[in-house]
């Protein structure tokens, strides 16, 4: 399954060697030629006004890690948006719609940079842009060549005539079994399921049962998913910035602050859990808060609009059987 990339609104990913599949580099353009003859005035549905197009696209990538030193990866970090400004209406939209289906499951939507070829990239990284060829009024196709950490990747590129300019359509050969649109197309699909799935989960949650923390979940449905309202330990504390995914199976709520100085986490939050077949969410749950004097790291039961309260009121997770 394809996974997320760098998507360039945040361009954060976790860099881990090498790969395939297309990448693009800026300014190892070949034919100077071809760009002073686009600038004469020569037509946007010509040859050499495409190449200059891509020259521009991949050229900016190159630029910005042309540009990159030891403590700041310029590609990385730039909050310019690739996708916005080089992909297609078509193809940036069912991006955006498939990345937030991902966020709610918990998936990833690529596992590599399809603008880089990789999952990571060389400072030496270049392009050549090889074949222009198909081109009609509102479509052309171009072949190029990735040259990343030592390595050449092909790359066909889908282009697609929009707004007054070329854009990226597809990252791929468009008669490749399953293109990137398709397999957008998919995850919203599927996606839109399991969403219909957690609307069973909508409610309040109560633990149950003698020997955990007394967990309190509030569970809501928005137009971005499913959110938690409400989380906390009942009477004690609270933990206000959760995230939470839903697969279709799994429910996933978590919390973590971490102190860097001390290298270890000021509260963290993890409840990992799944219906049981009667109805009630059973699995794991761990729990570390600063006003609890120990964490707890154990199973949990919740049971949907039910709250077993206890006599009296525990003030330390060390009240709790381990």
């Amino acid at each position: 399954m394809k996974k997320l990339c760098l998507w360039a609104l945040c361009l954060v990913a976790v860099m881990a060697g090498c790969k395939q599949k297309g990448q693009t580099a800026p300014a190892d353009s070949s034919d100077s030629t071809a760009v002073a003859a686009v600038d004469a005035g020569i037509d946007k549905h010509s040859e050499a006004y495409i190449r200059q197009r891509l020259d521009t696209i991949y050229g900016h990538i190159r630029q910005m890690i042309a540009a990159e030193t030891e403590d700041n990866r310029t590609y990385i970090s730039s909050v310019f948006n690739l996708d916005s400004a080089y992909c297609s209406s078509r193809y940036y939209s069912l991006m955006k719609q498939a990345l937030e289906i991902t966020n709610e499951t918990g998936d990833i939507l690529f596992d590599y940079d399809h603008w880089v070829c990789g999952q990571d990239y060389s400072k030496d990284w270049h392009y050549k842009i090889r074949e222009v060829s198909d081109i009609t009024d509102s479509t052309a196709t171009a072949e190029m060549e990735i040259i990343n950490c030592g390595n050449a990747n092909d790359l066909s590129l889908s282009l697609l005539y929009e707004r007054g300019d070329w854009y990226i359509d597809e990252f791929g050969a468009s008669e490749a079994p399953e293109t990137d649109q398709d397999y957008f197309r998919r995850v919203i699909s599927d996606g839109l399921k399991v969403r219909e799935k957690a609307k069973a989960l909508v409610g309040e949650w109560g633990w149950v049962g003698e020997n955990c923390p007394e967990l309190l979940l509030t569970l809501v449905m928005t137009d971005k998913g499913l959110k938690v309202k409400e989380c906390n330990v009942y009477r004690q504390y609270g933990f206000d910035k959760t995230d939470v995914t839903f697969n279709g199976e799994q429910l996933e709520v978590t919390e973590n602050e971490y102190d860097y100085e001390k290298h270890e986490d000021i509260r963290d939050l993890r409840l990992f859990v799944k219906f049981n077949g009667q109805g009630d969410l059973t699995g794991s749950l761990r729990i570390k808060h600063p006003q609890a004097s120990k964490e707890y790291d154990g199973p949990i039961t919740l049971r949907k609009g039910y709250f077993m309260y206890r006599d009296g009121v525990k003030k330390n997770l060390s009240d709790y059987a381990e």
